[in-house]
C-alpha cells in the first residue's frame, strides 16, 4: 500500500477491517473498525490570497510570527559626545544623597571645631531674643537680633568654610570620593582621563562651591550666592553629562563606581 499523501483515516496496511489514523508522518496507534469511519481525504491547502504569505496547515512546522516581518533591529543609544567610552554616570538621586551626607558630615565637625565662636556670637541676645518673642513685639525681635556678635559668628563660618575645603579636596585626591559618595557608590574622575583627582582640579572644582557658600553669608551678596547655590544643584538634570556647574568649572564628571587608581 503507498504511502498516504495527507494526515487522515486510511485503511490499516496491518489490518484491512479497520481504518488507522496517519498524522501526515507516521502511522500512528490510533484505529476504528472499517465499518464505522471511511478513509477522510486530506483538507486541500488554502488558496493564498494576493499579497499574503500561504497559510500553512496547523501542525506542519513552525510558523511565523504575524509581525515577524514588521520587526526592526534595535538601534544601541547614541554616544554622549566629549564623554568618556563605558562610562556610567552617576543618577542624579544618588547625587544628591551623596550631597547631605556630605553636608551634615561638615556641619557636624564645625560645629566641634567651631561650637564656641558660635556660641559667643549668638550669646549676648539668646535672653533678650527669647524674651521679645514671647512678647510678641516685632521690632524687640529686630533688635535682638542686631546685638548678634558678628565678629564671631564671622569666625565660625570661616572654620566652617575651611573644612569644607580641606574635607572635599583631600578626599577627592585621595580617593577620587567623599564619604557620602562612597557610601552610595559613585565617584568623580576628570573628563580625559580616570583616577583620582590632582589637587589642582579638586581645589577648582570645591572652590566653586565654597566661594557661594561664602557670598550666601555676606550682606547684600547672600542672594547671589544663594542663586548660584540652587542652580549649582539643580543643573546636573538637565545636563546631557549631568555635570554640575563646578563639574564644568573643573572638567569633572561624576560616575558609578569607584575609580581605580
Amino acid at each position: 500500500m503507498s504511502t498516504p499523501s495527507g494526515p487522515g483515516w486510511y485503511e490499516n496496511p496491518d489490518n484491512p477491517e479497520e481504518l488507522r489514523y496517519f498524522d501526515g508522518i507516521l502511522w500512528t496507534s490510533n484505529t476504528t473498525p472499517l465499518r464505522t469511519r471511511t478513509p477522510q481525504p486530506p483538507a486541500p491547502a488554502p488558496t493564498p490570497r494576493p499579497g499574503h504569505p500561504p497559510v500553512r496547515p496547523e501542525g506542519w512546522g513552525p510558523q511565523p510570527h504575524p509581525q515577524a516581518h514588521h520587526q526592526e533591529p534595535s538601534t544601541p543609544p547614541a554616544p554622549i559626545q566629549g564623554l568618556p567610552e563605558h562610562t556610567v554616570l552617576a543618577p542624579y538621586g544618588l547625587r544628591v544623597v551623596a550631597y547631605l551626607v556630605d553636608t551634615l558630615i561638615v556641619s557636624f565637625a564645625a560645629l566641634v571645631a567651631g561650637g564656641w565662636f558660635l556660641w559667643k556670637a549668638i550669646e549676648p541676645l539668646v535672653d533678650r531674643l527669647d524674651a521679645a518673642m514671647s512678647s510678641g513685639d516685632v521690632q524687640a525681635v529686630s533688635a535682638a537680633l542686631g546685638e548678634a556678635r558678628f565678629g564671631y559668628l564671622a569666625a565660625f563660618l570661616g572654620i566652617q568654610l575651611v573644612l569644607f575645603l580641606a574635607y572635599h579636596v583631600f578626599c577627592l585626591v585621595r580617593w577620587a570620593a567623599t564619604p557620602g559618595k562612597l557610601l552610595v557608590g559613585i565617584s568623580v574622575r576628570r573628563l580625559d582621563r580616570p583616577g583620582p583627582l590632582d589637587t589642582d582640579t579638586a581645589i577648582r572644582r570645591t572652590g566653586f562651591q565654597a566661594v557661594a557658600q561664602a557670598f550666601g553669608n555676606v550682606p547684600y551678596l547672600s542672594l547671589f550666592g544663594t542663586v548660584a547655590l540652587v542652580m549649582d544643584l539643580v543643573w546636573p538634570i538637565a545636563d546631557p553629562r549631568r555635570q554640575a556647574l563646578h563639574d564644568k568649572i573643573a572638567r569633572t564628571i561624576v560616575v558609578k563606581g569607584r575609580t581605580q587608581r
